[in-house]
Protein backbone atom coordinates (compact mmCIF):
# COMPACT_ATOMS: atom_id res chain seq x y z
CA UNK A 1 0.00 0.00 0.00
CA UNK A 2 2.74 2.44 0.92
CA UNK A 3 4.51 1.80 -2.37
CA UNK A 4 1.31 2.44 -4.31
CA UNK A 5 0.79 5.74 -2.51
CA UNK A 6 4.35 6.94 -2.99
CA UNK A 7 4.30 6.35 -6.76
CA UNK A 8 2.21 9.39 -7.77
CA UNK A 9 2.10 11.34 -4.53
CA UNK A 10 5.86 11.56 -4.08
CA UNK A 11 6.08 13.39 -7.40
CA UNK A 12 3.05 15.49 -6.48
CA UNK A 13 4.68 16.70 -3.26
CA UNK A 14 7.82 17.62 -5.22
CA UNK A 15 5.69 19.57 -7.70
CA UNK A 16 4.09 21.44 -4.79
CA UNK A 17 7.55 22.47 -3.59
CA UNK A 18 8.45 23.60 -7.11
CA UNK A 19 5.25 25.61 -7.39
CA UNK A 20 6.09 27.41 -4.15
CA UNK A 21 9.56 28.19 -5.49
CA UNK A 22 7.98 29.61 -8.63
CA UNK A 23 5.67 31.68 -6.46
CA UNK A 24 8.77 33.10 -4.80
CA UNK A 25 10.17 33.96 -8.23
CA UNK A 26 6.85 35.63 -9.03
CA UNK A 27 7.10 37.77 -5.88
CA UNK A 28 10.63 38.87 -6.81
CA UNK A 29 9.50 39.76 -10.33
CA UNK A 30 6.52 41.63 -8.92
CA UNK A 31 8.82 43.76 -6.76
CA UNK A 32 11.11 44.46 -9.72
CA UNK A 33 8.13 45.43 -11.86
CA UNK A 34 6.67 47.99 -9.46
CA UNK A 35 10.13 49.34 -8.64
CA UNK A 36 11.25 49.84 -12.24
CA UNK A 37 8.03 50.76 -14.01
CA UNK A 38 5.95 53.06 -11.78
CA UNK A 39 4.63 54.93 -14.83
CA UNK A 40 2.94 51.94 -16.44
CA UNK A 41 -0.74 52.26 -17.17
CA UNK A 42 -3.16 51.67 -14.32
CA UNK A 43 -4.98 48.86 -16.10
CA UNK A 44 -1.72 46.98 -16.55
CA UNK A 45 -0.89 47.28 -12.86
CA UNK A 46 -4.39 46.04 -11.99
CA UNK A 47 -3.91 43.13 -14.39
CA UNK A 48 -0.66 42.14 -12.66
CA UNK A 49 -2.18 42.44 -9.17
CA UNK A 50 -5.19 40.29 -10.14
CA UNK A 51 -2.88 37.70 -11.69
CA UNK A 52 -0.75 37.65 -8.57
CA UNK A 53 -3.83 37.32 -6.33
CA UNK A 54 -5.04 34.30 -8.31
CA UNK A 55 -1.55 32.82 -8.07
CA UNK A 56 -1.60 33.21 -4.28
CA UNK A 57 -5.06 31.61 -4.07
CA UNK A 58 -3.85 28.68 -6.14
CA UNK A 59 -0.90 28.15 -3.81
CA UNK A 60 -3.10 28.41 -0.70
CA UNK A 61 -5.52 25.78 -2.01
CA UNK A 62 -2.70 23.41 -2.96
CA UNK A 63 -1.10 23.74 0.48
CA UNK A 64 -4.49 23.18 2.13
CA UNK A 65 -4.90 19.93 0.19
CA UNK A 66 -1.42 18.68 1.10
CA UNK A 67 -2.05 19.54 4.75
CA UNK A 68 -5.36 17.64 4.74
CA UNK A 69 -3.75 14.67 3.06
CA UNK A 70 -0.59 14.39 5.13
CA UNK A 71 -1.64 15.82 8.51
CA UNK A 72 -5.40 15.62 8.98
CA UNK A 73 -5.60 12.20 7.28
CA UNK A 74 -2.28 10.80 8.43
CA UNK A 75 -2.48 7.02 8.21
CA UNK A 76 -5.83 7.15 6.39
CA UNK A 77 -5.03 5.50 3.07
CA UNK A 78 -8.60 6.01 1.83
CA UNK A 79 -7.97 9.77 1.66
CA UNK A 80 -5.42 9.16 -1.10
CA UNK A 81 -8.01 7.54 -3.37
CA UNK A 82 -10.21 10.62 -3.79
CA UNK A 83 -9.80 14.20 -4.85
CA UNK A 84 -10.80 17.33 -2.95
CA UNK A 85 -12.36 20.68 -3.82
CA UNK A 86 -9.00 22.36 -3.21
CA UNK A 87 -7.45 20.20 -5.93
CA UNK A 88 -10.34 20.72 -8.34
CA UNK A 89 -9.96 24.48 -7.98
CA UNK A 90 -6.58 24.20 -9.72
CA UNK A 91 -8.08 23.80 -13.19
CA UNK A 92 -10.45 26.71 -12.50
CA UNK A 93 -7.68 29.11 -11.50
CA UNK A 94 -5.19 27.79 -14.06
CA UNK A 95 -7.73 28.19 -16.86
CA UNK A 96 -8.51 31.77 -15.87
CA UNK A 97 -4.84 32.68 -15.46
CA UNK A 98 -3.86 31.10 -18.78
CA UNK A 99 -6.66 33.00 -20.52
CA UNK A 100 -5.57 36.28 -18.94
CA UNK A 101 -1.93 35.83 -19.91
CA UNK A 102 -2.74 34.76 -23.45
CA UNK A 103 -5.10 37.72 -23.78
CA UNK A 104 -2.26 39.97 -22.64
CA UNK A 105 0.04 38.56 -25.31
CA UNK A 106 -2.75 38.84 -27.89
CA UNK A 107 -2.90 42.57 -27.15
CA UNK A 108 0.88 42.77 -27.47
CA UNK A 109 0.74 40.99 -30.84
CA UNK A 110 -2.00 43.36 -32.00
CA UNK A 111 0.30 46.31 -31.22
CA UNK A 112 3.12 44.62 -33.14
CA UNK A 113 1.29 43.31 -36.20
CA UNK A 114 -2.26 44.71 -36.42
CA UNK A 115 -3.12 41.26 -37.75
CA UNK A 116 -6.71 40.20 -37.06
CA UNK A 117 -6.06 36.54 -37.85
CA UNK A 118 -3.21 36.05 -35.38
CA UNK A 119 -5.01 37.90 -32.62
CA UNK A 120 -8.26 36.08 -33.36
CA UNK A 121 -6.63 32.65 -33.12
CA UNK A 122 -4.99 33.52 -29.79
CA UNK A 123 -8.17 35.02 -28.33
CA UNK A 124 -10.19 31.95 -29.34
CA UNK A 125 -7.58 29.68 -27.74
CA UNK A 126 -7.58 31.82 -24.58
CA UNK A 127 -11.37 31.85 -24.23
CA UNK A 128 -11.69 28.14 -25.02
CA UNK A 129 -8.96 27.23 -22.54
CA UNK A 130 -10.51 29.35 -19.79
CA UNK A 131 -13.95 27.89 -20.43
CA UNK A 132 -12.52 24.36 -20.43
CA UNK A 133 -10.68 24.92 -17.15
CA UNK A 134 -13.78 26.35 -15.48
CA UNK A 135 -15.96 23.52 -16.82
CA UNK A 136 -13.44 20.92 -15.60
CA UNK A 137 -13.60 22.30 -12.07
CA UNK A 138 -17.39 22.55 -12.06
CA UNK A 139 -17.68 18.97 -13.33
CA UNK A 140 -15.27 17.82 -10.65
CA UNK A 141 -17.12 19.66 -7.87
CA UNK A 142 -20.33 17.80 -8.75
CA UNK A 143 -18.91 14.28 -8.39
CA UNK A 144 -16.06 14.85 -5.99
CA UNK A 145 -17.72 13.26 -2.96
CA UNK A 146 -18.47 9.93 -4.63
CA UNK A 147 -15.82 9.52 -7.34
CA UNK A 148 -12.31 8.18 -6.97
CA UNK A 149 -9.41 9.29 -9.15
CA UNK A 150 -10.28 6.82 -11.91
CA UNK A 151 -13.93 7.89 -12.14
CA UNK A 152 -12.91 11.52 -12.01
CA UNK A 153 -10.53 11.05 -14.88
CA UNK A 154 -13.06 9.11 -16.99
CA UNK A 155 -15.72 11.79 -16.60
CA UNK A 156 -13.48 14.83 -17.01
CA UNK A 157 -10.98 13.76 -19.67
CA UNK A 158 -12.90 15.43 -22.52
CA UNK A 159 -13.22 18.67 -20.58
CA UNK A 160 -9.51 18.51 -19.81
CA UNK A 161 -8.85 18.19 -23.54
CA UNK A 162 -10.87 21.37 -24.17
CA UNK A 163 -8.90 23.09 -21.42
CA UNK A 164 -5.28 22.09 -22.15
CA UNK A 165 -5.12 21.59 -25.92
CA UNK A 166 -6.14 25.19 -26.80
CA UNK A 167 -3.80 26.48 -24.08
CA UNK A 168 -0.83 24.70 -25.68
CA UNK A 169 -1.85 25.81 -29.18
CA UNK A 170 -2.23 29.42 -28.08
CA UNK A 171 1.20 29.39 -26.46
CA UNK A 172 2.81 28.05 -29.63
CA UNK A 173 1.09 30.65 -31.83
CA UNK A 174 2.18 33.44 -29.46
CA UNK A 175 5.77 32.21 -29.50
CA UNK A 176 5.98 31.94 -33.28
CA UNK A 177 4.26 35.26 -34.07
CA UNK A 178 6.23 37.36 -31.57
CA UNK A 179 9.52 35.75 -32.56
CA UNK A 180 8.98 36.37 -36.28
CA UNK A 181 7.71 39.92 -35.72
CA UNK A 182 10.68 40.94 -33.58
CA UNK A 183 13.15 39.25 -35.92
CA UNK A 184 11.79 41.45 -38.71
CA UNK A 185 12.19 44.52 -36.48
CA UNK A 186 15.95 44.13 -36.29
CA UNK A 187 18.09 46.75 -37.96
CA UNK A 188 21.68 47.92 -37.95
CA UNK A 189 21.74 49.30 -34.39
CA UNK A 190 23.42 46.75 -32.15
CA UNK A 191 21.95 47.94 -28.88
CA UNK A 192 18.44 47.82 -30.30
CA UNK A 193 19.07 44.32 -31.59
CA UNK A 194 20.29 43.21 -28.16
CA UNK A 195 17.03 44.35 -26.60
CA UNK A 196 15.04 42.53 -29.28
CA UNK A 197 17.14 39.39 -28.88
CA UNK A 198 16.49 39.37 -25.14
CA UNK A 199 12.74 39.67 -25.66
CA UNK A 200 12.82 36.94 -28.31
CA UNK A 201 14.71 34.56 -26.01
CA UNK A 202 12.27 35.13 -23.16
CA UNK A 203 9.29 34.67 -25.46
CA UNK A 204 10.59 31.40 -26.86
CA UNK A 205 11.60 30.03 -23.46
CA UNK A 206 8.33 30.91 -21.75
CA UNK A 207 6.03 30.04 -24.63
CA UNK A 208 7.60 26.67 -25.36
CA UNK A 209 7.78 25.84 -21.66
CA UNK A 210 4.10 26.53 -20.94
CA UNK A 211 3.03 24.71 -24.11
CA UNK A 212 5.16 21.67 -23.23
CA UNK A 213 3.90 21.49 -19.65
CA UNK A 214 0.29 21.83 -20.80
CA UNK A 215 0.76 18.97 -23.28
CA UNK A 216 2.44 16.76 -20.65
CA UNK A 217 -0.45 17.48 -18.29
CA UNK A 218 -2.96 16.49 -20.97
CA UNK A 219 -1.07 13.31 -21.91
CA UNK A 220 -0.93 12.18 -18.28
CA UNK A 221 -4.66 12.79 -17.86
CA UNK A 222 -5.54 10.79 -20.96
CA UNK A 223 -2.95 8.01 -20.60
CA UNK A 224 -2.99 7.19 -16.87
CA UNK A 225 -6.34 6.05 -15.51
CA UNK A 226 -5.94 4.92 -11.92
CA UNK A 227 -3.64 7.52 -10.34
CA UNK A 228 -3.41 11.34 -10.58
CA UNK A 229 0.05 11.54 -12.11
CA UNK A 230 -1.05 14.66 -13.99
CA UNK A 231 -0.92 16.60 -10.71
CA UNK A 232 2.87 16.29 -10.87
CA UNK A 233 2.80 19.06 -13.49
CA UNK A 234 -0.66 20.60 -13.01
CA UNK A 235 0.37 22.61 -9.94
CA UNK A 236 3.34 24.11 -11.81
CA UNK A 237 1.43 25.30 -14.89
CA UNK A 238 -0.30 28.39 -13.37
CA UNK A 239 3.02 29.61 -11.99
CA UNK A 240 4.65 29.37 -15.40
CA UNK A 241 1.95 31.57 -16.92
CA UNK A 242 2.25 34.30 -14.31
CA UNK A 243 6.04 34.28 -14.46
CA UNK A 244 5.98 34.45 -18.26
CA UNK A 245 3.81 37.58 -18.20
CA UNK A 246 5.97 39.35 -15.63
CA UNK A 247 9.28 38.32 -17.19
CA UNK A 248 8.03 39.78 -20.47
CA UNK A 249 7.25 43.07 -18.75
CA UNK A 250 10.53 43.15 -16.86
CA UNK A 251 12.53 42.51 -20.04
CA UNK A 252 12.13 46.19 -20.86
CA UNK A 253 14.70 48.80 -19.98
CA UNK A 254 13.77 51.08 -17.06
CA UNK A 255 12.03 54.32 -18.03
CA UNK A 256 14.99 56.33 -19.30
CA UNK A 257 15.55 58.03 -22.63
CA UNK A 258 17.46 55.39 -24.52
CA UNK A 259 17.36 53.34 -27.65
CA UNK A 260 16.06 50.42 -25.64
CA UNK A 261 13.05 52.49 -24.62
CA UNK A 262 12.31 53.27 -28.23
CA UNK A 263 12.17 49.54 -28.82
CA UNK A 264 10.07 49.16 -25.69
CA UNK A 265 7.62 51.75 -26.94
CA UNK A 266 7.29 49.64 -30.06
CA UNK A 267 7.07 46.19 -28.54
CA UNK A 268 5.47 47.03 -25.20
CA UNK A 269 3.78 50.48 -25.30
CA UNK A 270 2.30 50.50 -21.81
CA UNK A 271 3.84 53.57 -20.27
CA UNK A 272 1.01 55.81 -19.08
CA UNK A 273 2.69 58.86 -20.63
CA UNK A 274 2.79 57.25 -24.05
CA UNK A 275 -0.13 57.29 -26.39
CA UNK A 276 -1.05 54.59 -28.88
CA UNK A 277 1.30 53.99 -31.77
CA UNK A 278 0.77 56.44 -34.62
CA UNK A 279 1.57 54.06 -37.41
CA UNK A 280 1.70 50.39 -38.16
CA UNK A 281 4.81 48.41 -38.82
CA UNK A 282 8.18 48.61 -37.19
CA UNK A 283 9.57 52.04 -36.36
CA UNK A 284 12.79 52.33 -34.41
CA UNK A 285 13.97 55.79 -33.38
CA UNK A 286 17.64 56.56 -33.77
CA UNK A 287 17.44 60.00 -32.23
CA UNK A 288 20.24 59.36 -29.78
CA UNK A 289 22.54 58.04 -32.47
CA UNK A 290 21.76 61.08 -34.64
CA UNK A 291 22.68 63.43 -31.82
CA UNK A 292 25.90 61.53 -31.19
CA UNK A 293 26.87 61.62 -34.86
CA UNK A 294 26.06 65.34 -35.00
CA UNK A 295 28.21 66.01 -31.93
CA UNK A 296 31.06 64.03 -33.45
CA UNK A 297 30.77 66.01 -36.69
CA UNK A 298 30.86 69.31 -34.76
CA UNK A 299 33.94 68.18 -32.86
CA UNK A 300 35.74 67.34 -36.10
CA UNK A 301 34.89 70.76 -37.59
CA UNK A 302 36.13 72.50 -34.45
CA UNK A 303 39.43 70.62 -34.50
CA UNK A 304 39.93 71.45 -38.18
CA UNK A 305 39.30 75.13 -37.49
CA UNK A 306 41.89 75.18 -34.68
CA UNK A 307 44.47 73.47 -36.86
CA UNK A 308 43.90 76.03 -39.64
CA UNK A 309 44.44 78.87 -37.18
Amino acid sequence: MSSGISDPFGGIVISVFLSILLLGAMIVQLYIYFDRYPKDRVWLKVFIVVLFTLDILNSVFVIMWVYKLLIDNFGNFAAFTKSDWTVMSDSLLAGIMAGMVQGFFAWKIWILTKNYFYVGVIVICALTSSAGGIATSIGGFRIIDSADWNELRNKLDKLSLVWLAPAALGDLVITVVITISLQRAKGSIRRTNRVLNRIIRLTMQNGLLTATVALIDLILILAVESQPYYLCVAFILPKLYTNSALSSLNARQPHTHDVGDEVNSLTMPWNSSEGPPRSQGVLISVERESHEMSDLHDQKNASMTLSDN
